[in-house]
């Protein structure tokens, strides 16, 4: 596997109900992944629960490529 080493941060779409891992770098990939979350019209609730599930979740996903270093090296 080859280390990508990017450094990435989550942010919330303008456009989409998901929340982007873009790169930190200028001139570097935009945007690393989407990960969306589905709203519910008539459950305040449940819209909450599924935005904090794919917050946390992009959360992992850009900590692995902040951590690349010490995560390629290991063997799964």
């Amino acid at each position: 596997m080859e280390n990508p080493k990017i450094k990435t941060k989550v942010v919330h779409s303008q456009s989409k109900t998901a929340w982007n891992i873009i790169g930190e770098q200028l001139g570097g990939k935009y945007k690393i992944a989407r990960i969306p979350y589905l709203v519910v019209d008539d459950s305040e609730i449940l819209t909450t629960k599924n935005k904090h599930e794919a917050l946390v979740h992009a959360q992992f996903i850009s900590q692995c490529f902040n951590n690349s270093d010490r995560i390629v090296g290991t063997v799964f």
